[in-house]
């Protein structure tokens, strides 16, 4: 009967190894953990009955409950954390209302796609007066550029932000614009901020701000100083996810000064959201090199769009509080992280957002409140701010 024993027990182990797949790790989510508990309470019932039948059979007893596996300590090798979905753990709630900006009476009634604006002199971009018109141009059907000849220049009405930056007490306009040197330019490294002005019904820029060649995500008036989240294409000045550079108007031009945000340059504090990333609670510093590993786990900062193109320093409840949207991944499992700055310029993890199980992030979007996230298989998720977190 021992040997009969032996041989249905090591039947069994084959058997349940063969029917329980192991956690998916880094992907694991809602979805997966429901098929994965009912695999597992299958395969757990029929072991049962299995070995109740064998050891009945034998005239045995068998006592006692499922061994317990001793912690393995934090490290490359160590299984990930199991994880908690956040809709199974936090309840949605309702959505408070946003104020959505307005456009001042100061510039009621602009068409920008048919706007006659002063512009000043800078290389490679016209100068003087200039009458803009919608037009099908470098491959965009429904461009807004100007003049006719070159050099040209092309505006991106879609995105203005009105604010006061000079001291008269009226507001300007800011808004996303590219220089045309010649026919055969492609336009790269020629992205720059234009502010524009508006005296009765005549429209003259200010002049241009922030770095030329950047890539403009968001920027905003704070302070009478013109912030922006912008990036890096061609040139790299140092810039670290977070960072932000700002400009004040002289009454000749804007020049930069210290925008205060500086970027992870800091500690985070990833243990707030622990439980929903899977991954070890901590705080750690990146620094220049965007990597850092603690305890045998790496922590990464490469964004999954290059150059960087996402949105970072956001606006979620539409009150002008800036908090930092950031791709943040331990150990390969990647998540988009919500971080509180600090009085001391630390971080602080108030939220994480993962992709859907077996995805990764390739890239999202904000607007409104409402983060879209884009996977590498093509699904797009909708995610909403509801004042604490982000919900489904």
């Amino acid at each position: 009967m021992t040997e009969e024993l032996t041989q249905a027990l090591s039947r069994l182990r084959a058997d349940v190894g063969a029917a329980v797949a192991p956690p998916a790790g880094a992907q694991l989510r809602r979805k997966a953990e429901r098929r994965q508990r009912a695999r597992r309470t299958a395969t757990a019932v029929v072991a049962a009955v299995v070995v109740l039948a064998v050891l009945v059979g034998g005239g045995l007893i068998w006592r006692g409950g499922p061994s317990k596996s001793a912690p393995v300590p934090g490290g490359s090798s160590s299984p990930a954390p199991a994880r908690t979905s956040p809709a199974a753990t936090r309840p949605s709630k309702p959505v408070p209302g946003r104020q959505t900006p307005q456009t001042p009476a100061a510039w009621a009634g602009v068409d920008w796609a048919s706007a006659t604006i002063t512009l000043p002199a800078q290389d490679g971009c016209p100068s003087g007066t200039v009458t803009l018109r919608r037009q099908e141009f470098k491959g965009a059907a429904d461009a807004i550029v100007g003049p006719t000849s070159w050099p040209r220049i092309s505006i991106d009405p879609q995105q203005v932000v009105y604010g006061q930056l000079a001291a008269d007490g009226q507001p300007e306009a800011v808004l996303r614009a590219t220089c045309w040197p010649t026919a055969e330019d492609s336009g790269d490294g020629q992205g720059q901020l234009l502010v524009v002005r508006r005296d009765g019904a005549t429209l003259r820029a200010a002049g241009w701000a922030g770095p030329r060649g950047g890539i403009y995500t968001d920027w905003w008036v704070d302070g009478g100083r013109l912030v922006m989240d912008v990036k890096p294409w061609h040139i790299n000045w140092g810039y670290l996810p977070g960072a932000a550079r700002a400009y004040r108007w002289t009454g000749q031009a804007f020049d930069e000064e210290d925008s205060g945000l500086p970027g992870l340059v800091s500690a985070v504090d990833l243990a707030p959201v622990a439980g929903i990333t899977g991954c070890p609670a901590v705080s750690l510093r990146f620094g220049d090199r965007q990597q850092v590993t603690v305890d045998g786990v790496t922590w990464d900062l490469t964004q999954p769009v290059m150059p960087d193109q996402l949105p970072h320093l956001v606006d979620l409840d539409g009150d002008g509080h800036r908090r930092l949207l950031v791709a943040i991944s331990c150990g390969g499992a990647a998540f988009v992280a919500v971080l509180e700055r600090q009085t001391d310029g630390s971080f602080r993890a108030v939220d994480a957002v993962r992709p859907p199980a077996g995805t990764t992030v390739s890239n999202w979007s904000l607007a409104n409140g409402v983060l879209t996230l884009a996977t590498a298989s093509g699904q797009e998720v909708r995610y909403t701010w509801n004042g604490e977190y982000f919900q489904r």
